[in-house]
């Protein structure tokens, strides 16, 4: 494993060790900004999708929300789609983890 590799499970690590509440302010626009975006990692070969409605809004409005992230491994990819579907409120409509084809 290399030294990039091994920092990155020990940052994931670190991050599952957590508990929920660490995240429990993170709103949906900070969990988009910080989603490690597929074009500048065109080479990770996972694929994390979430989408669905959520209530973020002050009025208490369902809005549709969507997230994509690109990833190293499995595990990164799954901890960060918990942490987005936990940011959804209402009908999450996708979930998923993919290798890229």
């Amino acid at each position: 494993m290399t030294l990039s590799r091994r920092i990155a499970a020990a940052v994931l690590a670190a991050a599952l060790a957590l508990p929920a509440a660490a995240f429990a302010q993170e709103d949906v626009n900070s969990f988009r900004e910080a989603s490690p975006s597929c074009d500048a990692n065109p080479t990770l070969p996972w694929i994390g999708r979430v989408s669905g409605e959520s209530d973020e809004d002050p009025t208490d409005n369902t809005e549709p929300v969507s997230f994509v992230g690109c990833f190293a491994t499995e595990a990164e990819c799954n901890a960060w789609r918990e942490r987005g579907s936990g940011l959804i409120d209402d009908r999450i409509v996708q979930n998923s983890c993919e290798q890229r084809q």
